[in-house]
């Protein structure tokens, strides 16, 4: 068979053809120009970006009869016996299958002898990262003083591989992936000039899809109009690379867009019932998702995205996705490419990433909510100008939802006891920032922030006897917390807030108490139960090693205690303190003055 694939047959034979490598071009012709030609050249970079390529076009200038020079002519005798593999001075030698150390011995021996025909004699070892570690000992000092007509070219995809002693003695240059846009201009000009009826969107498509690798994108190109037909569309190229169609991934992330996770899970089973793996459809879901991305976002998409027309064309609900939500999503997307490439399971991480997706929330911006807590809720964005004290209408809502949620966990809004400080002894945790007004505010601004939100009313009157039942409601979401609230003891020292005493006050329980996520899911429980909202307190006892190794734990302000999220209880009426008390056998010896 004379046919020869595109991919040889539009191989560059100058450095002016070479794209993509403009810094390894540059230096090499001035180099061959000013004749300051290294004795050894290593090439590093992806597959297919042109090392091989270079380091022919190399041999073509230093043996050329015309040479040497940065133009080899191409039709000298040297010139064309390079290009057709034929020439006896230039040595190609595969690194995966001549690795041995008998095969460098053999190098050592060859380079004595004088190029036949050319100027130079020139060794091209492909693959160099496969050579044994013996091998390359064998020709490090080859390497270092070869004689004078030798030349070493070794190429590799994994330059990490190479010994430092090797890349010490050479000179090194790193290939680049080729941008898709001069990827897309070449094949333009090799469809031309073949006469390929093919569209710019396939062309765009088959560009994204070579990876930055040349020889990928001819490949790819070859492959196409090996199907026959007069015209290619980029229907044609999605359904020759198996690429699943454009369609599908628009119904999953419109599903995504409106939280319906059946639907997602819906449109996923279609694409696999197609016959796609799991596997290529995440890795569709990825770009799919990183257009969107870029089409909303990018101030010229066309260069970037494949089927733009398509994308601009979509009225879906995916255009409602913002900025950040589509960076969330992708980031779950490429979490998930990376956990079913190595599953045996990858269509159960495939689904559950969609579900993930679809069940994400709306992202708020966290300046909006640092402002709701500083200013307050009459002065937060989107505030009515109905009730005073109830705050924001329906489009502040979430806002002032977010806010309530971050006091109750934070846990440093001032109750009706007003701004009564931590006695000596007991730090506060997690505190509000700080500023002026959001200390001031006293615990009814929290419950309009509440109120205004939608949330319950703070509870007036909590009945400490439920909490039983609290404990149990956690116990049924999260085993592991509740087992550390067992020995806890509930009192409620002011309205809406109940004070938990744990005797264990280790370091572990405090950092698992403390989360955000267990502070929600214990105020949520409780919420559940007292019917309405009620703000958590945490006070940690001494450390069970302590007990054991007999240290005392007075009950006094000095207790090695620590409250999170409310004011410390009167120290002769609050039935903590009483059974603080009991627990570690003490006595109130002083009592502070500031109460």
């Amino acid at each position: 068979m004379s046919y020869l694939v595109l991919a040889r047959k539009w191989r560059p034979e100058s450095f002016a053809d070479v794209v993509g490598q403009k810094h390894v071009v540059l230096t090499l012709s001035a180099a061959v120009r000013a004749e300051r030609i290294a004795h050894a050249y290593l090439f590093a970079g992806p597959r297919g970006v042109g090392k091989t390529t270079v380091a022919r076009i190399l041999a073509k200038a230093l043996n050329c009869d015309k040479g040497p020079t940065d133009k080899p002519c191409g039709k000298c005798s040297s010139c064309a016996e390079i290009a057709t593999g034929k020439s006896l001075d230039v040595i190609e030698i595969d690194g995966a299958s001549n690795r041995k150390i008998e095969d460098a011995r053999g190098i050592r021996e060859t380079v004595q002898y004088a190029p036949l025909s050319g100027r130079m004699k020139v060794y091209i070892i492909d693959e160099a990262h496969m050579l044994t570690r013996e091998a390359f000992n064998a020709l490090l000092k080859t390497l270092e003083e070869p004689p004078p007509h030798v030349v070493f070219v070794l190429a590799t995809t994994e330059p990490g591989k190479i010994p430092d002693t090797i890349v010490s003695r050479c000179q090194r240059f790193d290939f680049h992936r080729i941008a898709a846009s001069e990827i897309e201009t070449r094949l333009t000009e090799i469809s031309k000039a073949e006469g390929f009826n093919i569209d710019e969107d396939a062309i765009r498509l088959v560009s994204a899809r070579a990876d930055g690798s040349m020889r990928d994108a001819e490949s790819l190109l070859d492959q196409l109009v090996s199907v026959g037909k007069d015209a290619i569309t980029v229907d044609d190229v999605a359904s020759v690379l198996g690429i699943p169609d454009i369609d599908v991934f628009f119904a999953i992330s419109d599903a995504i867009a409106r939280h319906d996770s059946a639907a997602t899970l819906g449109a996923l089973e279609v694409a696999l019932d197609s016959g796609f793996d799991p596997r290529d459809l995440i890795d569709g879901v990825v770009d799919h998702l990183r257009n969107l991305l870029l089409v909303s976002t990018a101030p010229s998409p066309e260069r970037l995205v494949g089927r733009i027309a398509d994308y601009r064309a979509h009225e879906g609900e995916s255009k409602a996705l913002t900025e950040d939500e589509l960076v969330r999503l992708t980031r779950i997307g490429v979490d998930a490419q990376a956990a079913a490439k190595w599953t045996t399971q990858p269509g159960l991480i495939v689904e559950l990433a969609l579900i993930r997706m679809a069940k994400l929330a709306r992202a708020i911006d966290l300046e909006d909510v640092v402002r709701a807590i500083e200013t307050g809720p009459q002065a937060a964005p989107g505030a009515g100008g109905g009730a005073g004290a109830s705050g924001k209408g329906a489009g502040g809502g979430r806002g002032a939802a977010r806010k309530s949620s971050s006091a109750q966990t934070g846990g440093s809004a001032e109750g009706p006891r007003g701004g009564r400080e931590a006695s000596s002894g007991v730090k506060q945790g997690r505190s509000a920032p700080s500023t002026g007004g959001a200390e001031a505010r006293s615990g009814a601004g929290t419950s309009a922030t509440a109120t205004a939100a939608g949330a319950p009313a703070p509870v007036a009157d909590v009945d400490v006897e439920l909490w039983p039942d609290v404990l149990e409601r956690i116990r049924t979401v999260k085993p592991a917390l509740a087992a550390f609230l067992t020995e806890a003891v509930a009192s409620t020292p002011c309205v809406g807030e109940v004070s938990l005493l744990v005797p264990n006050g280790s370091r572990f329980h405090r950092e698992q108490l403390q989360d955000r996520g267990n502070m929600r899911l214990m105020e949520r429980a409780a919420c559940e139960v007292f019917g309405g909202s009620v703000r958590l307190g945490l006070i940690f006892g001494a450390s069970p090693v302590r007990e054991s190794q007999g240290a005392a734990a007075p009950a006094s302000p000095s207790m090695s205690s620590q409250i999170v999220g409310s004011a410390p209880a009167p120290a002769g009426d609050d039935p903590v303190v009483r059974k603080v008390l009991e627990i570690f056998d003490g006595e109130i010896t002083s009592r502070d003055s500031k109460e």
